[in-house]
């Protein structure tokens, strides 16, 4: 079923048009990710669709009474505010129409008269129907913030970290069941499991959906089609994010293709044209405005950003040594008992829930915080660079060029050569125009940038990235990615985006409030598949626990052939060494948490690792067949 049309639809940003001549439609099946640049035109875009904005041409038609519900990017929160009245401040019908039953519900218990509302309510939309729609918003707003894990309705907002106002916001936004959601950056400040939770959640609901999200896991799992803003236009892609990548390689290529044969035409028109005036003069008009047409027609081609390529400090022997660290606050340890020594070349990845340590864990190894106890000794020749999210080098008052120059007026590049600072703002897509101008002025987008500017000039060998892809459109975060790759030094990257964590780590630090900080081989799908199969593993365990003794023996009666002496003996002794390997891990976890004496010994340790997973694996399955057969 059709949603929204649109036709030869185009919006300016005063006289600079974002977009032109769109034409498409938005249906009960679409599961649409968004993408474009930073300031293309995508929340803009959303807000056509939302109805919020009008537009310049062309013609919008939606669905008579659609059901739509956004979820912005920022949130916006009053003094004094609580959760409930939060969740009741929602867009869309629904909650519309429950925010007006809850003044007359609220009127009616103070014992007021409330007639005039009442009687308003019922005419439009029947009283009983508008009170059990009342009921039922109340309930999903209740089993909603019970999955997100939010504190009761009453709780004030200004004790909300920026993850608990998202997931509120999100409550917010799912609890109607509209028709129709449009979600802005909806992952920005959650961790990996919530986001994983909404990914569920999107893909088992019924409501069609456009998102705009630079994480592009999300992008290739919960998507059905893809949507881009490119050079003014507006192009729709069936398929996931991967799907996509391939289609614009082939749009890109018949692009250039045309362009070339545009210039080979012309070519020999301005070769005619240049002949002489008596030869022009017996020519067409017609023709001569052809050739104007043509010379208008070019490519438009986008400014890109350069190769991020500074250049870098060399690290010595001595990189980092934490020794037995440990940070409290408030009396809740945040950063439990934890030793490594870090080595040149290693990225690694922190992982884990909001609040589980990782930002304490960066500060302490940046030394902005000093441990409780333990020693944190950087290398003579170590040079960190912290990415930060709180924005601790920022302010507001400071101009764009004043910004970069505060730290250096020069900088080295990896080829050798030297620029000075208004050159690599340019570099970074910062005009001439934009160098006097408040950094308080700057967008999101565009302040991450700058900061990635600033980071990049200081010539480091160590990065402290503190989820870097916030706020960065995908083609920035690729170009970070292409960084990173020949960067020779270490990094320490905290992020909830799994494609940038799978690309770009060797190794995962898990995170959870109260217990040892665990350490992974491998990227996020690495860490997945061994969480998948610890979860397969319990739910076994426990389900055997629970399992009838009647139950067990006639599932035994059907497994058939009985154990012969061998297998009866393999029977017997195969949980021991099922034991043997897991207490073997627990020690390889043990010495990922200390000093490693050298690179050869924990590469060793993790290539055991690895094949103590699939013994295990491969053990369990092994005595699970057998005790399918086992007698009692």
């Amino acid at each position: 079923m059709n949603l929204i049309s649109l036709d030869g639809v185009g919006k300016a940003l005063g006289e600079s048009p974002l977009f032109e001549g769109v034409s498409l439609g938005i249906d009960s099946e679409d599961r649409i990710g968004f993408v474009g640049r930073n300031g293309c035109g995508k929340s803009t875009f959303l807000k056509l669709v939302l109805g919020s904005f009008e537009a310049d041409s062309g013609s919008i038609a939606r669905k008579r009474e659609l059901s739509l519900s956004m979820l912005e990017q920022r949130q916006s929160i009053e003094a004094g505010e609580s959760l409930g009245d939060f969740l009741y401040k929602g867009d869309g019908t629904a909650i519309a129409i429950a925010r007006r039953l809850r003044l007359v519900l609220s009127e009616r218990g103070h014992g007021r008269e409330a007639d005039e509302l009442d009687l308003a309510l019922s005419a439009s939309l029947g009283r009983d129907s508008s009170e059990s729609g009342l009921l039922a918003l109340e309930r999903s707003y209740a089993s909603l913030c019970d999955e997100l894990g939010l504190p009761p309705l009453d709780r004030g907002l200004s004790t909300f970290s920026g993850g608990m106002l998202k997931k509120a916001a999100i409550a917010r936004a799912l609890a109607p069941g509209a028709e129709l959601l449009i979600l802005d950056e909806p992952t920005n400040h959650l961790d990996i499991e919530t986001i994983e939770w909404l990914e569920r959640r999107l893909l088992q609901g019924n409501s069609a959906f456009i998102l705009v999200t630079h994480d592009r896991w999300f992008l290739d799992t919960a998507c059905s089609s893809i949507m881009e803003i490119d050079r003014r236009a507006v192009y729709k892609y069936p398929g996931s994010y991967s799907d996509f990548l391939k289609r614009r390689i082939e749009r890109a290529a018949s692009l250039e293709k045309s362009e070339s044969r545009r210039l080979t035409i012309l070519k020999r028109e301005l070769a005619w044209l240049a002949r002489g005036a008596r030869a022009r003069a017996t020519k067409s008009e017609r023709r001569k405005d052809d050739i104007r047409a043509m010379q208008d027609a070019g490519l438009e081609r986008d400014k890109a950003m350069e190769s991020f390529s500074t250049g870098h400090r060399r690290l010595g022997k001595k990189v980092l040594e934490l020794r037995r660290i440990q940070k409290a606050w408030d009396g809740k340890v945040v950063v439990p008992l934890f030793s490594r020594t870090f080595k040149g070349g290693e990225r690694i990845g922190l992982i884990g829930a909001n609040g589980s340590g990782k930002t304490s864990f960066l500060d302490l190894v940046a030394r902005r915080t000093a441990p409780d106890s333990g020693t944190v000794d950087v290398g003579e020749n170590t040079h960190f660079a912290y990415f930060d999210q709180s924005g601790s080098t920022i302010v507001p008052t400071t101009g764009v060029l004043e910004y970069v120059k505060e730290h250096a007026e020069r900088i080295k590049m990896r080829d050798g050569t030297w620029l000075d600072a208004e050159q690599l703002l340019e570099r970074f897509l910062f005009p001439r125009p934009m160098f006097d101008q408040r950094l308080s002025q700057l967008s999101g987008g565009e302040l991450r940038r700058l900061q990635l500017v600033r980071l990049l000039a200081e010539s480091p060998n160590f990065l402290l990235l503190d989820e870097p892809t916030n706020d960065l459109d995908i083609d920035t975060i690729e170009l970070l990615e292409d960084f990173l790759e020949l960067f020779p030094g270490c990094v320490l990257a905290v992020s909830h985006d799994r494609a940038f964590l799978d690309g770009n780590v060797d190794f995962l630090l898990s995170f959870e409030l109260g217990k040892p900080i665990i350490e992974h081989l491998g990227g996020y799908a690495d860490y997945r598949s061994f969480r998948d199969a610890e979860e397969a593993n319990a739910r076994r365990v426990l389900r055997e626990k629970g399992e009838p003794r009647a139950s067990r023996e006639a599932r035994q009666d059907q497994a058939g052939r009985k154990l012969s002496f061998a297998e009866r003996r393999e029977y017997e002794g195969i949980l021991d060494e099922i034991s043997a390997c897991e207490a073997e891990r627990r020690v390889l976890e043990l010495f990922f948490s200390s000093p490693s004496p050298d690179p050869a010994a924990m590469a060793a340790a993790g290539a055991r690792y690895a094949g103590l997973e699939r013994e295990i694996e491969s053990k369990t399955a092994r005595w699970e067949e057998l005790a399918s057969r086992a007698d009692e």
